[in-house]
């Protein structure tokens, strides 16, 4: 999947050595017989679960599905790992909440309760996990949120951005994958477990991408409006004070580092979204 393969690229890059399954998570044999015949040296990653097909929205009419990948299988790891003495990183959401009209700029902690009136099946299941991941020692659980890629993927924000329509006037933190993987080893020797807030430091203004796009883009591009309404998506920031102690470093700025990621990008990768928008219009005109 799209994070999977970008935490192996990015470790692969910092020179770690991993080794990779495809065992699925209700496989419980083979999730053990992984473990056994390779047992890792430093600790055990999981990025595997169901972020919906297209999006969370298919959660909710697959709340059995999305209940065996996202809390069952997520167990099954913790548990395999647990019974081996392997500390084992698991990867949650930190859409979990809206910002507070009472308590404006409020940074939201691990300790927050989630404060969506209505949460839907995949945000409800985090939750539970996340309840049910106390009783381990031995589980980092990563609270990834609207992960950023650095190139224009469509499945990473500023791709998704650089894609839609309309882009909501929102500010939300977000987990720029070069900036925050590297620092996932030094939890791991460190041993560090619980919940962690794994985002950049300050939220980050769509409206802000959209220019920092609209430097590069060539003049065919098409930019996103901005919204005036509400975001229709959770969109609060989230405290990083917690995750620099576990990692012993300094998070980085999610505005300072999408500029540079934007700044980076290849013309090659702008003229292919530009031909993207245009077979979009004549496809949108037959």
């Amino acid at each position: 999947g799209f994070l999977g393969g970008s935490f192996l690229t990015i470790l692969q890059g910092c020179g770690f050595e991993i080794a990779t399954s495809n065992v699925r998570l209700a496989d419980r044999e083979g999730i053990e017989r992984v473990l056994d015949e390779r047992p890792p040296k430093l600790g055990v990653i999981c990025t595997a679960g169901e972020r919906g097909r297209p999006n969370i929205s298919w959660c909710d009419a697959h709340p059995v599905e999305t209940m065996e990948a996202n809390v069952t299988g997520q167990l099954l790891v913790a548990t395999a790992c647990k019974n081996r003495g392997l500390h084992v990183t698991l990867i949650g959401t930190g859409a979990l909440y809206e910002p507070d009209p009472s308590r404006p700029g409020h940074l939201f902690t691990e300790q927050d309760k989630c404060n969506i009136a209505s949460p839907g099946v995949y945000v409800a299941l985090r939750v539970k996990l996340e309840e049910l991941l106390s009783f381990f020692d031995n589980v980092l659980f990563l609270r990834v949120n609207y992960p950023i890629s650095s190139n224009l993927d469509p499945r990473g924000l500023i791709g998704k951005l650089a894609r839609f329509k309309t882009v909501d006037r929102a500010a939300p933190s977000v987990s720029v994958l070069e900036d925050l993987v590297p620092r996932i080893p030094d939890m791991v020797k460190r041993r560090t477990t619980g919940v962690v807030n794994f985002v950049n430091n300050g939220g980050l203004a769509y409206a802000d991408v959209l220019e920092a796009l609209k430097a590069r883009a060539p003049p065919g591009w098409t930019s996103p409006v901005v919204a005036r309404s509400a975001p229709s998506r959770p969109a609060a920031t989230l405290d990083v004070s917690h995750f620099a102690a576990a990692c012993g470093r300094e998070i980085p700025n999610s505005i300072t580092s999408v500029r540079r990621i934007i700044a980076d990008l290849k013309e090659t990768e702008f003229a292919a979204l530009v031909e993207e928008q245009r077979q979009q219009k004549l496809r949108e005109q037959r």
